[in-house]
């Protein structure tokens, strides 16, 4: 199993822009989704439900192929890859049951690259080059704005709720630290990711409830859709194939664009309006992020 990562392929340059720029844009509209699914009285576990069970069949010939404790990848090194399956969803529904989608594509999106930082930073020696650093001030600042609007009281947002997306982003951060030295290639690590998942999930459903019963057929066919084949499968096929043909530092870099077009999104899908102070946090979050990941180059 090799990871092609570092290795793009010359060719299919432009092909790869489009797939990391279609995976980029389902994540992006995944926020306010999960906010529609939300609102139709879905739960945390029903969201994580369709998220990775409908993936975890689809992915079903790789995973079956590898096995689920694929050759070379650690036990500890597995928990880590885990953390952006089944917790981080059911962190990220909890939270949005509270938070607008501009402070969770604050606190996710753009904190994770800095999180990822000082995990490899820690338990593996990396150095953060000193332009990095620029970038993780700045989302360092941008998410002391989003903390500001919660304690001043000027959203519905509060400090637990901070919490949980940041834990969220934490397992998001523990993935990609995990996966760059799994050995796995993408498609392989998210099939591991989905079927774990849904080993976990299948029980839980079962046992908390589930309000997928009560859906309409119609809203159910919109969830499973956007839920399950858009971001878990489409996603996660077409990031993998953008990583192959670019390299990860080129895909990553594309991840600059999830927190304003989620935000975006969010308004012109479900009409939420962020405040002037969540614009100024997205903006400096976005450069941040744009910094941290290569997009923007601070050297002469």
């Amino acid at each position: 199993m090799n990871d092609p990562g570092n290795a793009p392929r010359r060719d299919g340059t432009g092909a790869g822009v489009m797939l990391v720029l279609l995976a980029v844009v389902i994540w992006a509209a995944w926020l306010p989704a999960t906010r529609i699914a939300i609102g139709d009285g879905l739960g945390a576990v029903d969201i994580a439900f369709l998220r990775y069970v409908v993936p975890a069949v689809m992915l079903a010939p790789i995973w079956w192929r590898i096995g689920l404790l694929p050759k070379g990848v650690s036990f500890p090194m597995l928990l880590a890859m885990l953390c952006w399956g089944a917790p981080f969803t059911l962190l990220t529904a909890t939270g949005l049951q509270q938070a607008s989608v501009a402070h969770t594509a604050a606190l996710i999106p753009c904190t994770m690259p800095v999180l990822a930082a000082f995990a490899a930073l820690v338990l593996y020696g990396e150095r953060i080059p000193r332009e990095r650093l620029i970038g993780i001030a700045l989302i360092a600042f941008a998410a002391a704005c989003v903390l500001f609007t919660v304690l001043k009281g000027g959203s519905t947002t509060d400090l637990p709720t901070v919490g949980l997306l940041l834990l969220a982003s934490a397992g998001w951060a523990a993935y990609t630290v995990a996966y760059r030295r799994s050995g796995l290639t993408p498609m392989e690590a998210g099939a591991v990711v989905f079927v774990w998942s849904a080993l976990f999930l299948i029980p839980a459903i079962f046992l908390t409830g589930s309000g997928l019963g009560a859906l309409p057929l119609s809203a159910l066919t919109f969830h499973v859709v956007a839920q399950g084949i858009l971001s878990g499968f489409v996603a996660t096929i077409a990031y993998g194939i953008a990583i192959d043909r670019l390299g990860v530092p080129r895909a990553a870099s594309f991840s600059v664009l999830v927190p304003v077009l989620a935000t975006i999104m969010a308004f012109l899908w479900i009409g939420e309006k962020p405040s002037l102070l969540d614009g100024v946090a997205l903006a400096i979050g976005t450069l941040g992020v744009a910094v941290v990941n290569g997009a923007i180059s601070l050297r002469r």
